[in-house]
C-alpha cells in the first residue's frame, strides 16, 4: 500500500509540478514527509515553461489545483527530491 498525505496546493511551478503544504499524514505511512513538499504528478509529462504550450499547461494546472485540498498517493521520490504522486482533489 502506498503512503498517503493530504495538503493544500500553495504554488504551481509548471504543468506537472506544484508545491503543497502538508496537513495530514496517514499513520500507516512507511516514511515521514515535510510540512512543505514539491510534487510531480505521476504519469504526466507537460511541456516546459519557455514554450507557449508550457505556459498554458501551467495556467491550466493553477486553475484546477491552486488553493485546493489534494490527496497524494506517493509512488516515489525523484532525483530532484520531489514526491512523484497520483493526485486527487480531496
Amino acid at each position: 500500500m502506498a503512503d498517503v498525505i493530504y495538503g493544500i496546493v500553495t504554488e504551481v511551478i509548471d504543468g506537472d509540478t506544484f508545491k503543497v503544504k502538508v496537513y495530514y499524514q496517514s499513520a500507516n505511512n512507511k516514511a515521514k514527509y515535510g510540512d512543505n513538499e514539491t510534487v510531480r504528478i505521476a504519469n504526466i509529462d507537460a511541456p516546459e515553461i519557455p514554450s507557449a504550450a508550457g505556459l498554458r499547461a501551467k495556467v491550466h494546472l493553477e486553475n484546477k489545483l491552486k488553493g485546493r485540498n489534494v490527496r497524494l498517493e506517493i509512488q516515489a521520490r525523484d532525483t530532484y527530491g520531489r514526491l512523484v504522486c497520483k493526485v486527487r482533489l480531496a
